[in-house]
């Protein structure tokens, strides 16, 4: 049973409406374009793209899917955590599956030049162990998740994520490093109070345009909602 406080939490006559687009140049400017970082997997068929604007704006690109429509959104930074949660996940036992699968690979051809089985046998045998390690192996990289996500400051809810070490560790490290600078830059003059308020309309925003889901949304205004220097 909720108390009082939850259902005025919940309650969408307590809503926001969302930012106004119309107020983001739609004509962008291009001496306002700062760094920039583009994130590929062909396995997986997704490609990001992280363009600064404008020193607190993050326009991004991403195509999450083979022959999925791109999703184009803007963050802006000032209602984003500079402090990422960095997520890692290895799935070992698909390693472990082709590692076992190559040494079985290499006992079937141990054996056919002790002639232990028959030839055709041998061949058989490891053609199926080779495909198994290549699934395996394939299935390995592809589970392999290794990410920062970039949540909103005070309902933090996830709002985009960046592989880490991609393209490469060098230039990674380097927008990476000017991108906390640009969140904390663009904090500085601003309130809590007005970033509450904010960071509440972007996300109603991305809400409706499809970038975060409605459980998501309601997750940050509750948290926005009952943070004591929010203001109605």
């Amino acid at each position: 049973m909720q108390d009082n406080n939850e259902i005025i939490i919940e309650s969408s006559a307590f809503d926001v409406s969302s930012d106004n687009y119309e107020e983001f140049e739609q004509e962008l400017d291009p001496l306002k374009f700062g760094d920039k970082l583009v994130q590929e997997n062909t396995l997986k068929g997704t490609i990001r793209e992280y363009q600064l604007y404008a020193y607190r704006h993050l326009l991004l690109n991403f195509i999450e899917a083979k022959k999925a429509a791109p999703k184009k959104f803007r963050i802006n930074l000032t209602y984003v955590s500079s402090e990422p949660e960095h997520i890692k996940v290895i799935k070992w036992n698909w390693l472990y599956g082709a590692l076992a699968a190559m040494v079985l690979l290499a006992l079937f051809i141990f054996m056919a030049i002790k002639e232990v089985i028959s030839l055709e046998y041998c061949l058989l045998g490891g053609a199926i162990t080779l495909t198994t390690a290549i699934i395996c192996s394939l299935i390995f990289v592809y589970l392999m998740r290794d990410e920062f996500i970039f949540k909103s400051q005070f309902g933090n809810i996830g709002l985009f994520l960046i592989d880490n070490m991609k393209p490469n560790q060098k230039d990674f490290d380097q927008f990476f490093i000017v991108l906390q600078r640009a969140i904390d830059k663009s904090q500085l003059k601003v309130s809590v109070s007005e970033r509450l308020v904010d960071e509440l309309k972007m996300c109603r925003r991305l809400k409706d345009e499809g970038i975060i889901s409605e459980e998501a949304y309601t997750l940050a205004r509750t948290s926005i909602f009952k943070h004591k220097q929010y203001k109605t």
